[in-house]
């Protein structure tokens, strides 16, 4: 199954006679260094990648691009749903991230929140020496040039190729290859994501955690799954969080977990997490962190507390 429709790039095979060609200045007659259209298409995508900026980069692909990302991947995962799997939502975005969020996402959203799962970057620029501008199959154009650095940044000029699509009359940069790679490794299990979300993976279930947490955390998960979240707010959540929260405040969360699966699925993923790794203590052994970060969670980490001789949620 292919899970990113396009078709096989004429130009590839082409690609390292091009590029040497033309770092040695080899005339080349294919359709000169492009429009200024094109070449602002290209550059907008290479300073994205240069910063660092998902957004950006977002900004910079076509929309149909993205939207056809998207499609496809988010059809996939809805099969695996239909089948009570989660192995491929998990691969891309984390086991704590719903399913219903992934599908309100919009493209650009998409791309971004996948992004972080991905290895991008580039060299920061003051200008780009265009080279050529080579036709492709389907009104693709690889743009072909050399990176001129600021003065600080030496004097050495860094090949790129970017690859463009028609966008009405102006142009917009396509995903790059680069990316569409590493996305399939993910999808197929080739490589793991980096960052604890490995970790997690591979942890020995309650690992590291008192016998007095686990049997907290047992509880709170079977008050989140019996929706007993008045039981949950008021059992397992720490009394400082209760008493400097606002009673509005508190109620609000109650009746949204009580409402919303969505809301307590995220909550027991989190527990069910944490029972899978060490936890990171502090203050005499009288706080517990465990950190979440790479799971797709809207929290970085499930922090717990020791009072008196009771553990509870802390944040």
């Amino acid at each position: 199954m292919r899970w990113f429709k396009r078709g096989p790039l004429n130009f590839a095979r082409h690609l390292p006679v091009l590029v040497l060609g033309c770092i040695a200045a080899v005339p080349q007659t294919w359709a000169g260094s492009g429009s200024g259209a094109q070449q602002k298409a290209a550059e907008a995508l290479l300073a994205a990648q240069a910063a660092g900026d998902a957004g950006s980069m977002a900004q910079a692909i076509h929309e149909s691009e993205l939207a056809l990302l998207r499609e496809n991947l988010l059809g996939e995962m809805k099969l695996q749903a239909d089948r009570n799997e989660t192995l491929l939502r998990d691969r891309l975005f984390g086991s704590g991230m719903p399913l219903a969020d992934i599908e309100r996402l919009t493209p650009q959203n998409f791309f971004v929140t996948l992004a972080r799962r991905l290895r991008f970057g580039g060299r920061a620029f003051q200008s780009v020496d265009w080279l050529e501008a080579v036709d492709d199959s389907g009104g693709m154009v690889q743009m072909v040039g050399r990176l001129k650095p600021a003065r600080e940044l030496g004097t050495v000029r860094v090949p790129v190729l970017v690859s463009i699509v028609p966008w009405g009359k102006d142009w917009k940069a396509a995903i790059p290859l680069e990316l569409q790679a590493q996305i399939d490794d993910l999808r197929t299990g080739r490589v793991r994501a980096n960052g604890p979300a490995g970790a997690v993976a591979g942890a020995a279930p309650g690992s590291g955690s008192p016998q007095a947490v686990l049997e907290m955390l047992q509880a709170a998960e079977d008050n989140l799954r019996a929706a007993r979240c008045e039981d949950y707010y008021s059992k397992q959540m720490s009394p400082n969080f209760r008493r400097t929260t606002a009673p509005k405040a508190l109620r609000t969360l109650v009746q949204s977990c009580e409402s919303r699966a969505e809301v307590r699925e995220r909550l027991l993923t989190a527990i069910g997490l944490a029972r899978k790794v060490t936890p990171r203590f502090e203050y005499a052994g009288t706080r517990a962190t465990y950190d979440l970060r790479g799971q797709g969670l809207p929290f970085d980490a499930l922090v717990l507390e020791l009072q008196g001789k009771q553990w509870y949620i802390a944040e």
